[in-house]
């Protein structure tokens, strides 16, 4: 298992709750039952509140998780190095290479353990007015996602406070994202030359700002930059602008965390990159080892931006890229680890690859421009190993594919890696390999679900062979946008081709080794090599498998639907008739009504709890009964921003009260499916060991 299996898969915590993200802190039983017993909420829920010390005994436990995963490790190659390497040099060779390629993640969980020993979070108290008399512009670029997408955005990026701009920075040309932008008080910005993407879109509103303050206009101190798919919740600005009263700050960056449930990389708790924002980027929130810009749910200062040319254009990873200037410019940079607005993961396997791709050919760029395995006299250890790191990382996929060649050829050749038996053999390294997996788990704060870790880790070897393949290449890339819009039919993931020829291969190493044990085919390895080669490939193959089942599943189809559905309980009327909601989106509802009630043809009005009715059209009636009451859809018309605007800002900046057994300040849009009885609930956060203090609301 490599090092980097924990340090980046970043996924899951207990399965009390249901959602996308959680974060690493601990609450007790008592004060979960405190919370909601009558809504289950997604985990990004529990970090609405403000950052806060992690408790003492999740520390403990994840000490302790490091020092048992390191030692049984220790241990493991302790055991092969004195009681099983063979006597005759050419064994003792190929043994010692195989020892060799089982020690490589010790260096890593010991550095992980140092970097990870303090995950404590802290951050300025949350602020009415900007400081210093700072101005505030919120950007949202965009280029072609469809108007479910970007509508709750720039709804709730108008609606927050203290008072700032909003700016929706078009690279489409659309003049529909323009009558968004009028109805809702935006301010809409294009651009003639459509060049270097995303960074190409922000230095042209950095620029267009400079222009009007040089005319004497108010200059823009602070952007805060926010991809069209992130609604931002209403503490956004209030409790991250205090940050920017230290003039040395230059960077805020927030947690990214996902509301469409059921996502690809959803684990139905996390999401794929819990780790990532939980554990990893809290560790680095101290002087010397500040965290880089991701793209989104990020503050920035424009002076600094300024003073280095302006956001990177030479990379497609022009956040991370833009970071080492700043850190280079000797500006720090800071992690507000609070949710503070919520997004789109990619829902199907193509858009996660796509992705990750992207992800990974940027890193391999800023890798080679910056040429990270120098160590740079303007970044600390800290820093530098982050960064390396951080970019070499995508190199895993290939790295992966090239070490399992060792126990391939190992296998293969017949040489005797081990002197032990089989049973003993396996006794010792499944049991060494538990240890690893549980105190892993306990030192990356429960951030990890083992299946579905390994089963996303796959989509990493065609990500790092293109990596690689780039490396030796250099060749022009392309800012590619993840798809955001649902497509004319459900298709299922497509498996990239290398992962079926390494499943085959798999397969028919381990089957051959199988029929040689049996002596059913020439076979020159003894039981107790094979099985020590064999192990990994058993793992291998196995993760693989998974992997390409998930790829293939049906929940992970393309969908047809442009909006996400929510989950949510609550009390409303239909032409003032009290009924049930079911489900909620940017575009429209599904209520239950009474059944001898029928809604009339054509429009009907929905009334929310606290928001204004809005006009709906209704799209579908189910007559059949369906807990006493009949499923009525109802959607809204094509460009009524106006209702869009209401059902966003409800879902998202959720009026107190509107959703009974919902606390104050969580939105709607948490709410995932009814909670179990009070005492079921009780009893699975005693058990779970509940990391999470109740919500405080800055």
């Amino acid at each position: 298992m490599s090092s980097n299996a924990g340090s980046m898969v970043r996924l899951a915590r207990p399965a009390h709750r249901t959602g996308a993200q959680a974060g690493p802190r601990v609450r007790t039983p008592r004060r979960a039952v405190e919370r909601a017993s009558t809504v289950s909420t997604a985990g990004w829920a529990d970090l609405l509140g403000a950052p806060s010390p992690e408790s003492t005994r999740s520390r403990d436990m994840a000490h302790l998780g490091g020092f048992a995963a390191i030692t049984a490790l220790v241990g493991y190659l302790t055991w092969r190095i004195a009681f099983t390497v063979p006597n005759t040099g050419a064994n003792a060779a190929a043994a010692g290479v195989l020892i060799a390629f089982e020690a490589i993640p010790l260096v890593g969980m010991l550095v992980r353990m140092v970097t990870l020993w303090n995950i404590d979070s802290y951050a300025p108290p949350p602020v009415r007015t900007a400081p210093d008399g700072l101005t505030v512009a919120v950007l949202v670029p965009t280029y072609d996602e469809p108007a479910e997408v970007i509508v709750p955005t720039i709804a709730a990026a108008c609606a927050l406070q203290p008072a700032h701009q909003t700016w929706v920075l078009d690279d489409g040309d659309r003049p529909w994202v323009e009558e968004i932008c009028q109805a809702y008080g935006a301010r809409y910005v294009r651009r003639d030359v459509h060049d270097h993407a995303k960074a190409g879109n922000l230095n042209h509103a950095l620029a267009v700002m400079e222009r009007e303050a040089a005319a004497g206009s108010p200059d823009i101190d602070v952007i805060a930059v926010l991809d069209c798919d992130h609604v931002p919740l209403e503490t956004f600005l209030t409790a991250t602008l205090g940050w920017f009263a230290d003039p040395g700050i230059a960077l805020v960056q927030g947690p990214q965390s996902f509301y469409n449930a059921g996502a690809f990389d959803d684990d139905g708790v996390n999401g794929e990159q819990g780790l990532f924002f939980n554990v990893l980027m809290a560790a680095r929130n101290h002087a010397e080892a500040g965290p880089f810009w991701c793209g989104s749910t990020a503050l920035v200062r424009t002076r600094a931006l300024r003073e280095i040319g302006g956001v990177a254009t030479d990379t497609i990873v022009e956040d991370m890229h833009t970071t080492l200037g700043l850190i280079r410019a000797g500006w720090r940079t800071a992690y507000h680890h609070q949710t503070l607005a919520v997004g789109l993961a990619p829902a199907t396997a193509d858009q996660y690859l796509l992705q990750r791709r992207r992800w990974g050919l940027g890193a391999m760029q800023v890798l080679a421009k910056e040429r990270l395995w120098k160590a740079k006299h303007w970044m600390s250890w800290r820093n530098y190993y982050e960064y390396l790191t951080g970019t070499l990382w995508w190199l895993e996929g290939a790295a992966t594919v090239l070490t399992l060649m060792i126990p391939v050829a190992l296998l293969l050749s017949g040489a005797q890696t081990s002197t032990a038996g089989p049973a003993a053999f396996t006794a010792v390294f499944a049991g060494s390999f538990v240890v690893r997996l549980w105190g892993a788990k306990r030192l990356y704060r429960h951030q990890l679900s083992w299946t579905n870790a390994l089963a996303l880790r796959i989509l990493r070897i065609p990500v790092g062979l293109s990596c690689a393949w780039w490396l030796l290449t250099r060749r022009t890339l392309e800012f590619q946008v993840t798809p955001k819009s649902g497509s004319a039919e459900r298709v299922l993931g497509h498996v990239p081709r290398v992962l079926v020829v390494l499943m085959a291969a798999l397969t028919a190493v381990l089957g051959y080794a199988a029929a040689g044990l049996a002596g059913a085919v020439p076979w020159r390895a003894t039981p107790g090599a094979t099985i020590a080669s064999g192990a990994w490939l058993v793992v291998a193959a196995t993760t693989v498998g998974l992997g390409m089942r998930r790829i293939r599943a049906a929940e992970f189809a393309s969908s047809r639907r442009n909006a996400h559905r929510f989950a949510v309980n609550a009390k409303v009327t239909v032409d003032g008739v009290e009924t049930e909601l079911v489900d909620i989106s940017v575009g429209g509802a599904c209520v239950r009504m009474p059944a001898h009630e029928t809604p009339g043809a054509g429009m009907v009005q929905l009334a929310l709890p606290g928001a204004e009715p809005v006009k709906l059209a209704l799209h579908r009636e189910d007559t059949s009964t369906h807990h006493g009451g009949q499923l009525v859809s109802l959607r809204a018309l094509p460009r009524d921003w106006a209702a869009m605007r209401t059902l966003s800002l409800w879902l998202f900046h959720t009026p107190a009260g509107a959703v009974a057994g919902l606390p104050d300040g969580v939105p709607a849009a948490a709410s995932t499916e009814p909670a179990p009885s009070l005492s079921v609930r009780q009893s699975r956060a005693a058990a779970a060991q509940v990391r999470f203090p109740a919500v405080r609301h800055a």
